[in-house]
Protein backbone atom coordinates (compact mmCIF):
# COMPACT_ATOMS: atom_id res chain seq x y z
CA UNK A 1 0.00 0.00 0.00
CA UNK A 2 1.01 3.87 -0.96
CA UNK A 3 1.59 6.27 1.72
CA UNK A 4 -0.81 8.53 0.01
CA UNK A 5 -3.68 6.25 0.80
CA UNK A 6 -3.71 5.65 4.51
CA UNK A 7 -6.83 4.68 6.10
CA UNK A 8 -7.23 6.35 9.01
CA UNK A 9 -6.88 4.20 11.85
CA UNK A 10 -10.06 4.71 14.75
CA UNK A 11 -7.75 4.48 17.35
CA UNK A 12 -5.72 7.19 16.76
CA UNK A 13 -7.00 10.67 17.71
CA UNK A 14 -8.21 12.87 14.62
CA UNK A 15 -6.95 16.32 14.91
CA UNK A 16 -9.85 19.18 15.00
CA UNK A 17 -9.96 22.10 12.66
CA UNK A 18 -8.62 25.11 13.58
CA UNK A 19 -10.46 28.04 15.26
CA UNK A 20 -10.18 31.45 13.93
CA UNK A 21 -10.77 34.56 15.55
CA UNK A 22 -10.89 36.79 12.48
CA UNK A 23 -14.51 38.27 13.26
CA UNK A 24 -14.14 39.26 16.60
CA UNK A 25 -12.65 42.57 15.90
CA UNK A 26 -15.06 43.40 13.60
CA UNK A 27 -17.58 42.63 15.13
CA UNK A 28 -15.93 44.66 18.65
CA UNK A 29 -15.32 47.83 16.79
CA UNK A 30 -18.88 47.51 15.06
CA UNK A 31 -21.03 47.12 18.13
CA UNK A 32 -18.52 49.56 20.28
CA UNK A 33 -19.31 52.13 17.20
CA UNK A 34 -23.26 51.45 16.97
CA UNK A 35 -23.31 51.68 20.85
CA UNK A 36 -21.57 54.89 20.38
CA UNK A 37 -23.75 56.06 18.18
CA UNK A 38 -27.16 55.19 19.86
CA UNK A 39 -25.65 57.41 23.34
CA UNK A 40 -23.99 60.23 21.52
CA UNK A 41 -25.93 61.14 18.61
CA UNK A 42 -29.29 62.21 20.98
CA UNK A 43 -26.77 63.74 23.29
CA UNK A 44 -25.58 65.55 20.74
CA UNK A 45 -28.93 66.41 19.48
CA UNK A 46 -30.07 67.58 22.88
CA UNK A 47 -26.86 70.11 23.23
CA UNK A 48 -27.43 71.76 19.71
CA UNK A 49 -31.39 72.49 20.55
CA UNK A 50 -30.24 74.12 24.05
CA UNK A 51 -28.35 76.28 22.00
CA UNK A 52 -30.96 77.07 19.52
CA UNK A 53 -33.10 77.76 22.25
CA UNK A 54 -30.64 79.73 24.12
CA UNK A 55 -30.31 82.30 21.07
CA UNK A 56 -33.77 82.30 20.91
CA UNK A 57 -34.33 83.18 24.24
CA UNK A 58 -31.44 85.82 24.17
CA UNK A 59 -32.95 87.64 21.23
CA UNK A 60 -36.16 87.89 23.31
CA UNK A 61 -34.26 89.22 25.97
CA UNK A 62 -32.55 91.98 23.95
CA UNK A 63 -35.92 92.76 22.49
CA UNK A 64 -37.65 92.86 25.89
CA UNK A 65 -34.10 95.07 27.44
CA UNK A 66 -35.21 97.93 24.45
CA UNK A 67 -38.33 97.93 25.38
CA UNK A 68 -37.46 98.50 28.99
CA UNK A 69 -35.33 101.29 28.01
CA UNK A 70 -38.00 103.08 25.18
CA UNK A 71 -40.48 102.71 27.94
CA UNK A 72 -38.08 104.23 30.85
CA UNK A 73 -36.84 107.31 28.32
CA UNK A 74 -40.86 108.00 27.64
CA UNK A 75 -41.71 108.35 31.57
CA UNK A 76 -38.92 110.41 32.11
CA UNK A 77 -40.04 112.57 29.33
CA UNK A 78 -43.65 112.37 30.94
CA UNK A 79 -41.62 113.48 34.33
CA UNK A 80 -39.87 116.44 33.13
CA UNK A 81 -42.15 117.85 30.36
CA UNK A 82 -45.64 119.37 31.15
CA UNK A 83 -46.75 120.06 27.49
CA UNK A 84 -45.94 116.05 27.06
CA UNK A 85 -48.07 115.48 30.02
CA UNK A 86 -51.06 117.30 28.92
CA UNK A 87 -51.27 116.12 25.51
CA UNK A 88 -51.31 112.77 26.56
CA UNK A 89 -53.76 113.72 29.49
CA UNK A 90 -56.02 115.02 26.68
CA UNK A 91 -55.49 111.98 24.29
CA UNK A 92 -56.60 109.76 26.99
CA UNK A 93 -60.24 111.57 27.77
CA UNK A 94 -60.54 112.42 24.52
CA UNK A 95 -60.80 116.21 24.83
CA UNK A 96 -59.89 119.28 23.33
CA UNK A 97 -58.52 122.64 24.90
CA UNK A 98 -60.77 125.45 24.33
CA UNK A 99 -59.57 127.83 21.00
CA UNK A 100 -58.31 124.10 19.17
CA UNK A 101 -59.45 121.56 17.32
CA UNK A 102 -58.90 117.63 15.68
CA UNK A 103 -57.38 117.65 12.47
CA UNK A 104 -59.60 115.47 10.75
CA UNK A 105 -57.94 112.91 8.38
CA UNK A 106 -59.36 111.54 5.60
CA UNK A 107 -58.54 108.15 6.66
CA UNK A 108 -59.92 106.55 9.40
CA UNK A 109 -56.56 104.50 11.40
CA UNK A 110 -57.28 101.38 11.89
CA UNK A 111 -56.47 101.14 16.03
CA UNK A 112 -59.34 102.92 17.70
CA UNK A 113 -57.01 102.52 20.79
CA UNK A 114 -56.15 105.82 22.36
CA UNK A 115 -53.03 104.20 24.30
CA UNK A 116 -49.75 106.36 24.03
CA UNK A 117 -47.90 102.82 24.36
CA UNK A 118 -48.48 101.74 21.16
CA UNK A 119 -46.37 104.89 19.74
CA UNK A 120 -43.37 103.19 22.51
CA UNK A 121 -43.92 99.46 21.30
CA UNK A 122 -40.70 98.33 19.79
CA UNK A 123 -40.98 95.56 17.26
CA UNK A 124 -40.49 91.84 18.21
CA UNK A 125 -37.56 90.09 16.74
CA UNK A 126 -37.41 88.22 13.43
CA UNK A 127 -38.18 84.40 14.34
CA UNK A 128 -35.43 82.12 14.44
CA UNK A 129 -35.68 79.31 11.85
CA UNK A 130 -37.23 76.10 13.37
CA UNK A 131 -35.20 73.47 14.82
CA UNK A 132 -33.78 71.09 12.67
CA UNK A 133 -31.77 67.94 13.88
CA UNK A 134 -28.71 67.22 11.81
CA UNK A 135 -27.91 63.66 10.71
CA UNK A 136 -29.72 61.17 7.78
CA UNK A 137 -31.66 58.21 8.25
CA UNK A 138 -28.95 56.23 10.70
CA UNK A 139 -29.21 59.49 12.86
CA UNK A 140 -33.02 59.44 12.95
CA UNK A 141 -32.91 55.39 13.86
CA UNK A 142 -30.53 56.86 17.07
CA UNK A 143 -33.06 59.31 17.93
CA UNK A 144 -36.33 57.51 17.77
CA UNK A 145 -36.44 55.45 21.34
CA UNK A 146 -37.35 52.11 19.85
CA UNK A 147 -35.48 51.59 17.06
CA UNK A 148 -32.59 52.66 19.66
CA UNK A 149 -33.66 50.21 21.78
CA UNK A 150 -33.33 47.54 18.89
CA UNK A 151 -29.91 48.84 17.64
CA UNK A 152 -28.39 48.61 21.48
CA UNK A 153 -29.68 45.25 21.92
CA UNK A 154 -27.71 44.32 18.42
CA UNK A 155 -24.55 46.18 19.22
CA UNK A 156 -24.47 44.16 22.71
CA UNK A 157 -24.95 40.91 20.58
CA UNK A 158 -22.53 41.89 18.27
CA UNK A 159 -20.31 42.35 20.84
CA UNK A 160 -20.71 39.53 22.84
CA UNK A 161 -20.42 37.23 19.44
CA UNK A 162 -17.25 39.04 19.12
CA UNK A 163 -16.08 37.86 22.51
CA UNK A 164 -16.77 34.79 22.23
CA UNK A 165 -15.72 34.16 18.86
CA UNK A 166 -12.58 35.83 20.22
CA UNK A 167 -12.50 33.70 23.15
CA UNK A 168 -12.52 30.56 21.29
CA UNK A 169 -10.13 30.92 19.04
CA UNK A 170 -7.52 31.04 21.95
CA UNK A 171 -8.66 28.26 23.98
CA UNK A 172 -6.77 25.01 23.38
CA UNK A 173 -8.78 22.08 21.68
CA UNK A 174 -10.20 19.31 23.26
CA UNK A 175 -8.11 16.39 22.69
CA UNK A 176 -10.23 13.36 21.98
CA UNK A 177 -9.28 10.67 23.94
CA UNK A 178 -10.43 7.00 22.90
CA UNK A 179 -10.81 4.86 26.01
CA UNK A 180 -7.58 2.35 26.65
CA UNK A 181 -8.72 -1.30 25.84
CA UNK A 182 -7.84 -3.64 28.00
CA UNK A 183 -6.92 -7.00 27.42
CA UNK A 184 -7.84 -9.83 28.93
Amino acid sequence: MSQDHVAPNPGSPQPLPERSGAWTIPLLCAGIAILACCLLIPAADENRRLVWERERLKADLEQIEKQVDVNGQFLKSVADDPTLLERLAQRQMKMVREGTSVLDLKEKTAHADMSPYLLLSVPPPPPMPPYLPIGGSFSEMCRHPRTRLFLIGGALLSIACGLILGDAAHRPTPQRSTPQRSTP
